[in-house]
């Protein structure tokens, strides 16, 4: 993937960044806040000052007072008074310290997106850290939650658990990542779809307009355009031997006849998290779908160049893939 960049358009952008408000991103700290409140006393006006974030994080019994669902009272006194999830907590302030680079990001992100859609508002962000007992991050338009302890990283003593965590997921669990699947999940709000189009193509350009959105508008933490890898979760060396071998991959993709198919089945495979796609080969990665949809929306984006705005709009999924004119080739200007 690569974005149109000419001297002139950039340097439009540079005067519009200059007059553009730039949106403030505050982390407000709630795993600091939270292992501070040794006592449940201090647990339950912890929970009924933070309601919002309990009833969406910790999904509570009683959504107006979360302070009066005991179970979830005794559980988190149990969790942050117990030893061994103190020594996560103190890896998890080690690993992110104040999470400067997270904030610039997000903030960069953040007007960015209000520019292309003056309707943006910067939803309120909130970390926690609690054994891995909520979700990894929680998006809504007003809220978002971060749980610290699954990004901790491979040196963590305790990382995420389970059959949802494989390797080449559990790989992902890094704080790099974070901002990403952030602006990702965000994307969704702006992504026009055709609900009655049920097919993989459709998939596949959802999630291919998500992916031009979120590295259209987030930049890398070293000012660099941000990272393939990053996005969509595979190696460098994936990358590289996925674009080198696209017309096979493609090829796969129209020898099927798979574009139109809407068996769920068949959608599962190519567009699901696998270790890999058995049905092209054992090199191709998994969700191979999310990343052919990727090629179809940024050669749309590069060649017709439309607005995020008006890329985004698109709800015709067959439309948007025509003028394309992908064929599974690689890029001219790569």
């Amino acid at each position: 993937m690569h974005l149109r960049v000419a001297l002139w358009g950039f340097f439009c952008i540079l005067l519009i960044n200059s007059c553009t408000k730039r949106e403030k991103v505050t982390l407000h700290r709630l795993d600091q806040a939270l292992f501070s409140a040794k006592s449940r006393d201090s647990i339950q006006a912890f929970l009924n000052a933070n309601a919002d974030v309990a009833r969406l994080y910790f999904n509570t019994t009683t959504p107006q007072q979360p302070g009066n669902d005991t179970a979830l009272v005794n559980e988190l006194y149990n969790r942050i008074n117990d030893s061994t999830l103190n020594v996560l907590y103190r890896q998890v302030q080690n690993e992110f310290g104040p999470a400067k680079e997270l904030r610039e990001q997000l903030a960069t992100a953040f007007t960015n997106i209000h520019r292309e859609f003056p309707d943006f508002r910067s939803p309120r962000i909130v970390t926690m850290v609690t054994g891995f007992m909520g979700p990894d991050l929680v998006i809504t338009d007003s809220l978002i939650v971060i749980g610290l302890d699954f990004f901790a990283g491979p040196k963590a003593t305790y990382r995420p658990r389970g059959p949802e965590f494989p390797q080449y997921i559990l790989k992902r669990y890094q704080k790099e990542y974070i901002a990403p699947a952030v602006v990702f999940g965000i994307s969704d709000k702006y992504n026009a779809t055709d609900r009655q189009d049920q097919t993989l193509l459709a998939d596949m350009v959802y999630y291919g307009k998500g992916y031009v959105f979120t590295k259209s508008v987030l930049p890398g933490s070293d000012g660099q355009p941000l990272a393939d890898s990053l996005l969509i979760g595979y190696s460098d060396l994936q990358l590289t031997e996925t674009y080198n071998a696209q017309d096979l991959v493609w090829a796969h993709f129209i020898d099927n006849q798979l574009l139109y198919q809407t068996s769920p089945s068949v959608k599962m495979r190519y567009m699901n998290e696998r270790p890999f796609t058995a049905e092209i080969g054992a090199r191709c990665p998994g969700a191979i779908g999310r990343w052919v949809g990727w090629r179809i929306a940024g050669r749309y984006f590069d060649e017709k160049q439309p607005s995020l705005k008006e890329l985004m709009a698109q709800t015709n999924a067959r439309q948007l893939f025509e003028q394309s004119g992908y064929k599974g080739q690689a890029d001219e200007k790569e």
